[in-house]
């Protein structure tokens, strides 16, 4: 599993990454998408990247997530002090 987030500035190549980034993605949201890919995938995907980038100001993290915790819509979260809260 895959993560991929952008920060775009011009609108017309954000729209491009957008682009190119959900079509490799299970789902997202904004300027971030969830992607089941191969390594071979991630260097399709990089390559095609960064030719719509401007590489001086745009950014784009493809972040190989090995273990998760999804949450949904959590009712209640009891913790105790020091723990972590993903919300």
């Amino acid at each position: 599993m895959y993560l991929i987030a952008y920060d775009v500035i011009d609108n017309k190549r954000r729209y491009k990454i957008k682009n190119i980034a959900y079509s490799y993605a299970l789902g997202g949201q904004k300027s971030a998408v969830e992607a089941e890919i191969d390594k071979r995938e991630v260097l399709e995907l990089a390559r095609k990247l960064s030719a719509k980038m401007d590489l001086e100001i745009d950014k784009v993290h493809i972040i190989k997530v090995e273990k998760f915790i999804y949450l949904r819509s959590a009712k209640e979260i009891t913790y105790k002090n020091g723990d972590i809260i993903i919300w």
